[in-house]
């Protein structure tokens, strides 16, 4: 469920409902009422059932969008466990239920696929220790590495590395770009969105896309399309960070050092600090190359 946010105005969050429910209705094709009646229906059926049947149609959930087809694999599922034998249950530590019947008779026991010793204790498939799973680790994760532009920390389904926003070449000549950064922040800068100042812009290297507030983009009168991509953050591939709003086309310029026809993610105001993250998608291109000397990012134009 989508919230408002705080200090955001009513205009603003029925423009991120709309375009919310519009994104969610193009993704799963409901182009008529029927099929917008029924991914509705399913929709409440599904919030009703329980989290252990939801985890045995794991694979083919989000895929189940007709109301006939969900009914009828729960009924058949209900079916199913009456018709098995009674058991002997109990609780583990976490409260989740065990059947002692489901287990091997080797050291690693399983029950529904997931390993346990002897003592019933759940395997971490992270730290390979007894006692937890996975999701409860306290074990950092790995940071996972974008398959398409190599990148690791903010990632997007289809990486926007395979954008490309090359400028024209020219006679090559390097100048050393001015300091306007922040005093608290060397990796704060002052940017310029198509020419317009007062942009409080972040140099972000771990991004690998550049992203604006919603109340940005209005002041300056951008016109977005709707975007496709989910934002996802360290780590998890699983569960999006951020949904954007939309997505612009934008110039970007830092310290006179410009790049034309960056593709540039609206999100909600309260999803980051600044006005504008920018990210490799921007700082990686051909003419631009940026370095850290003390306590202050310098950047270099090569045009």
């Amino acid at each position: 469920m989508h919230n408002k946010n705080l200090g955001s105005t009513w205009k603003n969050f029925a423009y991120e409902l709309r375009s919310f429910f519009n994104e969610w209705v193009n993704g799963v094709k409901a182009d008529s009422f029927e099929k917008l009646s029924d991914l509705i229906i399913t929709d409440q059926i599904k919030r009703k059932v329980a989290q252990e049947v939801k985890d045995h149609f794991i694979d083919d959930w989000s895929k189940l969008n007709s109301p006939d087809d969900l009914v009828e694999k729960l009924d058949d599922y209900n079916t199913l466990r009456s018709k098995r034998p009674h058991k002997e249950w109990h609780y583990d530590k976490q409260n989740s239920l065990k059947d002692d019947s489901a287990f091997t008779t080797n050291g690693n026991k399983k029950l529904y696929g997931i390993t346990h010793n002897e003592r019933g204790e759940p395997k971490c498939f992270h730290c390979s220790n007894f006692g937890h799973i996975a999701r409860n680790c306290s074990i950092p994760k790995s940071v996972l590495t974008c398959r398409e532009g190599n990148e690791t920390g903010l990632k997007i389904i289809n990486c926007v590395a395979k954008e490309t926003n090359h400028a024209s070449e020219e006679s090559l000549s390097v100048r050393l770009v001015g300091e306007n950064s922040d005093d608290s922040n060397s990796f704060l800068k002052k940017a310029k969105i198509n020419n317009c100042d007062n942009v409080q812009a972040l140099i972000d290297t771990g991004s690998s896309c550049c992203l604006l507030k919603i109340s940005v983009a209005q002041k300056l009168k951008l016109k977005f399309e709707r975007a496709a991509h989910k934002i996802y953050g360290f780590g998890n591939q699983k569960m999006p960070a951020l949904t954007p709003i939309g997505r612009i086309k934008a110039d970007i310029e830092v310290d006179n050092v410009k790049a034309e026809n960056i593709s540039i993610y609206v999100d909600p105001d309260d999803a980051q600090s600044v006005d504008l993250i920018i990210g490799r998608i921007w700082l990686d291109l051909p003419h631009i190359a940026y370095t850290k000397i003390g306590e202050r990012v310098h950047s270099i134009l090569s045009d």
